[in-house]
């Protein structure tokens, strides 16, 4: 994992954030939390920080990080209170959970927590890095074989260093220079360009870390695919919140996570890898109520499955932040023969819940060395193993676009092999096992991920998976491997075997499958036309219409599916496009009643 470090005093960011649903419960958390045993208001680890010899948290003027907890979403004017009133220096305000983060004078502290609607001062804290054959443990080989799918579609977040976007594994998805189809889409960089909101930073990673972890993912294993990542065809989105010492502060990670969130319908993220955590004071302390914890939950409840690596303590109990939250999935580390690796952390957290959820290979894991162009290194830890969950994730989604972060997880867990934890090296007793039906435990989470059936599970869901019949694109495809459509244009395929209807929809998670009503039962070929791309897309608030657009196409005999065929396309044309927005009387009664829907799955959709 990687760390982080608090941010230089005075960097503030000025950065508007719209798009996303602020789930967060607004009970009175900081009654009962864990981390406040004294029930002063501040974080029990602050006054620990302070008198620490180990890391230098307060710096040379006597200032410290810190996140100050509101009762309620602060506002400008909040700001103004906590600058004005104590000497504090504002680095952001978030709008997924009710926090801003700064320094403060150690001596103003208590003077602040005393403000008015401020209810908790944490301390932000330190996060740092985590650290072929892993797909053959998991099965990933199998799915090629049997689906087609490579993850292509889907779309990762790697919150981590950064990516090195020279590398040939990462360049592009095809491995052909004369084309132009990157598989980075998006960049940010929380760290030393946090104004550049738009994503057109151009990728780097100045340690290395995150590169490795984005190769296991989506890496394309080029020159000589040895070592490709579990969804090669995937394309990623980069957000750097760590620094090249691979440390970086819980403002700066919660800046790049709550970014993610805000992009995700314009770069369609569906999954994210997090391969950091805390050391030290931050390794011991768990509570749901941190302030990174409670970001974590509310990306998973802004429909982003977030992967998150236990930790390399190689004892129990000490799932630390921001593993132990409660809505991500956990991942724990496996050596590749399957025994959990003894550097793997175990639960169960602070507040006694069973984490991991899964475990996954993460030793001698070989994957992308940055900054070498061609070259590759084996690294260990469950850093590795995180983005290869991730990866997984990837062709989940490819295989059935309409899943929710939670189903991801449930289905990942109920699909994986279970493992006792007297399994592992120590031979540790685990009292959990002797709980009758019992899935879970603080070694192995649910077990060791099953790759074939986790996909397998996901795309019969609705309907059978069968080869039987398959879709095939007969449109050409451009050098920037995409199908440009314009006006009066269209895309046509060829069906291979007897179908009784087509159903087509857009990667947005907001989208939804619909039958296209100009096909007719048994016919061999189809077409979508220009006009139906802009009135679907036209209905989907925020979405810029003329560009890069994801299609996904699928065939229906009986109760049976074809696989998802994917077409990258770029939309072309100037066609004047409705405004929309999300309480707009224009948008179709249907489409307001399935993402209600959607809101009410992410909330339900949460058995473990």
């Amino acid at each position: 994992m990687l760390s982080l470090e608090s941010p230089s005093v005075g960097e503030e960011t000025n950065i508007s954030f719209s798009g996303y649903v602020n789930y967060e419960d607004n009970s009175d958390w900081w009654e009962d939390t864990s981390m406040d045993t004294d029930k002063d208001g501040i974080q029990d680890s602050i006054w620990l920080a302070i008198d620490s010899k180990k890391y230098n948290w307060v710096d040379d003027d006597g200032r410290i990080g810190v996140i100050v907890d509101f009762d309620h979403l602060p506002t400008p004017e909040d700001e103004i209170l906590l600058t004005s009133n104590v000497d504090f220096v504002h680095f952001h305000t978030y709008h997924l959970i009710d926090s801003i983060a700064g320094s403060v004078a150690v001596e103003d502290i208590v003077k602040l927590s005393k403000l008015p609607g401020v209810v908790m001062i944490e301390l932000d804290g330190i996060l740092e890095i985590v650290n072929s054959d892993a797909k053959e443990v998991h099965g990933v080989g199998a799915i090629y074989e049997e689906t087609g799918y490579n993850g292509s579609g889907s779309v990762v977040a790697i919150i981590d260093t950064g990516i090195d976007g020279e590398h040939v594994g990462l360049d592009d998805l095809d491995d052909d220079n004369s084309t132009d189809d990157p598989k980075i889409i998006a960049f940010f960089d929380a760290v030393n360009n946090a104004s550049a909101t738009d994503g057109t930073v151009v990728p780097y990673d100045d340690h290395g870390h995150g590169s490795h972890c984005a190769g296991t993912t989506a890496g394309t294993g080029a020159p000589t695919y040895d070592n490709p990542g579990m969804a090669p065809q995937a394309q990623l989105v980069g957000v750097k919140v760590l620094d090249g010492g691979g440390s970086g502060s819980f403002a700066g990670v919660m800046l790049g996570m709550e970014w993610t969130v805000e992009k995700r319908h314009d770069f369609n993220i569906r999954a994210a890898s997090m391969s950091l955590g805390g050391f030290g004071l931050i390794e011991w302390t768990s509570s749901e109520e941190e302030s990174v914890n409670r970001m974590a939950n509310e990306m998973v409840r802004n429909g982003i499955a977030l992967f998150i690596a236990a930790g390399n303590s190689a004892v129990s109990a000490q799932i630390g932040t921001p593993g132990s939250a409660e809505d991500v999935i956990t991942v724990g580390a496996l050596d590749k023969d399957t025994k959990i690796a003894v550097y793997s952390s175990q639960g169960p957290t602070e507040e006694g819940r069973v984490k991991p959820n899964i475990a996954f290979v993460g030793s001698s894991v070989m994957s992308v060395e940055a900054n070498t162009g061609t070259g590759y290194r084996s690294m260990s830890g469950t850093s590795m193993a995180t983005p290869g969950a991730a990866g997984v994730a990837a062709l989940m989604y490819q295989a059935n676009p309409d899943l929710s972060p939670f189903d991801i997880r449930n289905i990942m867990q109920e699909t994986s092999t279970y493992r006792q934890c007297h399994y592992m090296g120590a031979n540790e007793p685990c009292a959990e096992d002797g709980i009758p039906k019992n899935r879970q435990n603080n070694v192995y989470g649910h077990g060791q991920v099953e790759a074939l059936p986790a996909v397998m599970e996901a795309a019969n869901l609705v309907y059978g998976f069968t080869n039987a019949i398959d879709i095939n694109l007969n449109t050409p495809i451009t050098d920037n491997s995409r199908v440009n459509i314009g006006p009066n244009d269209n895309i046509a395929f060829d069906i291979n075997g007897d179908v009784d209807k087509i159903q087509w929809r857009t990667w947005d998670m907001r989208d939804d499958w619909m039958d296209l009503t100009t096909y007719d039962s048994g016919l061999d070929s189809f077409e979508i036309e220009y006009s139906m791309f802009v009135d679907r897309l036209k209905y989907l608030p925020g979405n810029e219409i003329e560009g890069n657009q994801t299609l996904l196409i699928r065939a229906i005999k009986n109760t049976n599916s074809s696989a998802n065929e994917v077409v990258h396309i770029q939309i072309m044309g100037n066609t004047e496009i409705p405004t929309t927005t999300e309480d707009s009387p224009s948008l179709p009664f249907g489409f307001v009643i399935f993402t209600s829907m959607m809101v009410a799955l992410y909330k339900t959709r949460r058995i473990d």
